[in-house]
C-alpha cells in the first residue's frame, strides 16, 4: 500500500523489547499514547482491524518503510517481531507462501499459538507488560530464566491469554481482558465486564526437571535463525521432532513415554481434555498446557540425534 500524503512522524515511541512480538509492541505504543490498539495501528500507518492476527505474519516493503519514517525503526528490527522471523527454521511455509502468508499459515501450523499467547508472568512483570514472540510458538513451553512453565490460561476465567479478537489493546498486556460473562459460544457480550486478573499474579508451575530445561534450550537454539547451514539443519531436526510427536500422539498407551518426567508434567498430560476412545496424547498438542506440550517435545527429543552445535542429546 502506497503512502498517501506526507508521513507524520510520531514522537518518541517505546523501543521494542528484545524478542518482543509485534502486536505486543503495538500495544505498548497504545499504552504510551493512551489510545486503543486500532488507533495505534492507524498512527503507525497500518490499516485493518485490531485483530490479533492482522499484522504479525508479514509486512510489505511499503509498510516497513512507513514504519521506519514514522518511528525510526529499521526493517530488521520490525522483522524480528514478526512470525516471518521464524521462516528459515520453524515456519518454512511462511517463506514459501509469501503474499498469502497471513491466511494459510494460521490454518495449517499446529505448532503456532494462532489466536493467543502463552507467557511467563514473571517476565511480563519484570518487563512492564512486554510479550515475547517465542511465546507464540508451542515449541516454547518454559522460561529458562525463571525456571517456570509458561502459562496460557487465566486461572480465574479459564480462558486463553492475549486473545486475538480483543481490541482493548494495552489492557491485555498486564491483565486478562476476556469477558467475565460469555454469550453463546464465547463472543463478548456488549457492555460486559472483563475478567481483569493480573498476569503478574497468575500462579506458575516451577520446573523441577533438568531434562526439561536442557530440551527447551536446545530447541530454542534450533528455532533461532542463523546462517544457511544452521537453518537447514534446524529445519530437518524440527521436522524429525514433529514426525516423532505425530507418531506418539497416535499411540494407544502412555506406557514408558512419561518415564523420568516430574509429577506436575505428568498430571498436566492427564488433565488435557480428551475423549476416552482417543489416544491419550492426541489432544495434548492442540489443547494441552505448555507443561503438557513439554512432555511431547521431550519424548521426541529422547529419540532424535542432535547434530547442531550446542544442541547435543539431552543429558
Amino acid at each position: 500500500m502506497a503512502e498517501e500524503g506526507p508521513v507524520r512522524r510520531l514522537g518518541v515511541v517505546p523501543a521494542p523489547f528484545p524478542g518482543e512480538a509485534f502486536v505486543s509492541w503495538v500495544d505498548t505504543i497504545a499504552a504510551s499514547l493512551r489510545v486503543s490498539r486500532t488507533a495505534a495501528l492507524r498512527a503507525l500507518g497500518l490499516p485493518g482491524s485490531a485483530s490479533f492476527s492482522t499484522h504479525q505474519f508479514h509486512l510489505s516493503p511499503e509498510q516497513m518503510e512507513g514504519l521506519r519514517r514514522r518511528t525510526g525503526l529499521r526493517p530488521a528490527q520490525v522483522e524480528r517481531m514478526l512470525f516471518a522471523f521464524y521462516a528459515p527454521t520453524a515456519l518454512p511455509q511462511l517463506a514459501a507462501d509469501n503474499g498469502r502468508i497471513g491466511q494459510s499459515a494460521r490454518v495449517s501450523q499446529p505448532w503456532l499459538r494462532r489466536d493467543h499467547s502463552a507467557a511467563c508472568p514473571l517476565c511480563v512483570e519484570a518487563s512492564g507488560g512486554r510479550w515475547l514472540l517465542s511465546w507464540r510458538l508451542k515449541w516454547t513451553f518454559l522460561c529458562a530464566d525463571h525456571l517456570v512453565y509458561l502459562v496460557d490460561r487465566c486461572p480465574r476465567c479459564g480462558l486463553r491469554l492475549y486473545w486475538r479478537l480483543e481490541a482493548t489493546g494495552a489492557g491485555q498486556r498486564t491483565h486478562c481482558v476476556r469477558p467475565a460473562v460469555r454469550n453463546g459460544r464465547g463472543g463478548r457480550r456488549l457492555g460486559a465486564t472483563v475478567c481483569g486478573f493480573p498476569v503478574a499474579e497468575m500462579p506458575v508451575l516451577s520446573v523441577g526437571d533438568e531434562e526439561a530445561v536442557h530440551v527447551q534450550r536446545r530447541v530454542q537454539a534450533l528455532l533461532t535463525p542463523a546462517d544457511v547451514s544452521h537453518n537447514e539443519t534446524s529445519r530437518c531436526l524440527l521436522q524429525q521432532l514433529v514426525l516423532t510427536i505425530r507418531d506418539v500422539t497416535h499411540r494407544t498407551t502412555l506406557a514408558g513415554l512419561l518415564d523420568r518426567m516430574e509429577g506436575p508434567v505428568i498430571d498436566a498430560v492427564h488433565e488435557t481434555l480428551g475423549q476416552p476412545w482417543q489416544p491419550p496424547l492426541s489432544w495434548t498438542l492442540e489443547r494441552g498446557t505448555p507443561a503438557a506440550v513439554s512432555a511431547l517435545v521431550r519424548i521426541a527429543a529422547r529419540s532424535v540425534r542432535w547434530d547442531t552445535p550446542g544442541a547435543g542429546p539431552p543429558g
